[in-house]
């Protein structure tokens, strides 16, 4: 199949996991043509790939670029051109109204859109939005999304009148096999985000200071970049935990850091599915996360971690002093969350389940 891929470049959960099913489509034999408006940042590590950049016009009248209709010109020319068999794209603001308009031009076109999170419980659900997604979902030949609890979500706020299809995320056990963990003195905590509001970053940091005061040797890795960055910075010097907490900023290479994690932390208000916690399960850690969302169904309460309430300090600095304090059930709890990872959400697994999608409408 010819498969096109259309996702944001950066290092947001939506881009990683359309770049990665990508390339897995192609390990598998498909034609995949990547689309976006920058090459994505996990397609810096690979060699072979194809890439179309949407090339955004710059014209003095435009105060803002109509990167939506230029996107829709762009596949409606690669479906003449290329004669993609399916296009699929991840995050559904503007790509899915993208591909709505596409399709006007060829009713033949087939289009596919995976609602991946703030997409939906978020921007989608403004005004400004949501009249426009609503129709152009409603014209797709297909729906996903990542857990069941999206699905609720969408059935509770939308007017769609599509079946959607749950698949969820996946990460690959293989690029996290080779990881041996160094011998050290400290144990050490690691948070992935991107630093907005509803990650509740600033929570680990007053959870930490809880726990340092039994045990200093416990030190924190903060990775990614955002809106609360320098607050956390600051918050951590206040606190008087600068010498506990390292900010990594963006890593292309997560899984460097996660070799020398102990203890995986994410307390988010909301979220999706959790692909932070996956790849941390996949690295045999435990997961310490809200019970906000899909995280539920990713980590597991007393099997791969602790689940705790949205917002309570108290009980994640708790549960971190229970794994600190308990070798042996850190080790249960990252032997589970690993087995779960191969089981649930391998590739060989997830990747199945969009080519059976692909092959449907193409049939129909």
């Amino acid at each position: 199949m010819k498969i096109g891929i259309i996702n944001y470049p950066t290092f947001g959960g939506s881009g990683i996991v359309g770049t990665e099913l990508g390339l897995k489509l192609m390990e598998r034999g498909h034609e995949v043509h990547f689309i976006s408006y920058q090459l994505p940042e996990r397609l810096k590590l690979e060699e072979k790939f194809i890439f179309h950049e949407v090339n955004i016009l710059s014209y003095p009248l435009f105060k803002y670029k109509p990167y939506t209709i230029v996107l829709a010109s762009l596949l409606s020319k690669l479906q003449k051109e290329e004669q993609i068999d399916v296009f699929h794209a991840h995050y559904a603001i503007p790509h899915s109204i993208s591909q709505h308009l596409a399709k006007l031009t060829d009713p033949n076109m087939k289009i596919i859109s995976t609602l991946h999170g703030s997409d939906i419980h978020l921007l989608g659900l403004d005004d400004a939005y949501k009249p426009i997604l609503e129709n152009s979902l409603n014209n797709h030949d297909a729906l996903t999304t990542v857990s069941k609890f999206m699905t609720k979500f969408i059935d509770e706020h939308y007017s769609i009148e599509k079946d959607i299809q749950v698949i969820y995320n996946f990460v690959d056990p293989e690029k996290f096999s080779h990881i041996k963990k160094p011998e050290k003195d400290e144990i050490v905590l690691s948070h992935v985000s991107n630093f907005r509001q509803v990650k509740r970053s600033p929570d680990i940091i007053k959870a930490l200071a809880q726990v340092v005061e039994k045990h200093p040797n416990v030190r924190l890795e903060m990775i990614g970049q955002g809106p609360e960055l320098e607050y956390c910075r600051d918050l951590a010097i206040t606190m008087g935990l600068k010498d506990n907490i390292t900010f990594r900023g963006s890593l292309l290479n997560v899984p460097r850091v996660l070799c020398f994690t102990d203890i995986f932390l994410i307390p988010s208000a909301i979220e999706s599915f959790g692909l932070a916690a996956l790849e941390a399960m996949s690295c045999k850690i435990p997961v310490i996360s809200s019970n906000a969302g899909g995280l539920p169904e990713v980590n597991v309460h007393e099997k791969t971690g602790f689940v705790i309430e949205t917002g309570d300090v108290d009980g994640l600095a708790e549960s971190i002093l229970t794994l600190v304090n308990d070798e042996e059930l850190r080790k249960k709890f990252g032997k589970e969350g690993s087995r779960i990872a191969r089981e649930k959400f391998h590739p060989d697994v997830i990747v199945p389940q969009y080519e059976n999608l692909y092959k449907k409408i193409i049939e129909k």
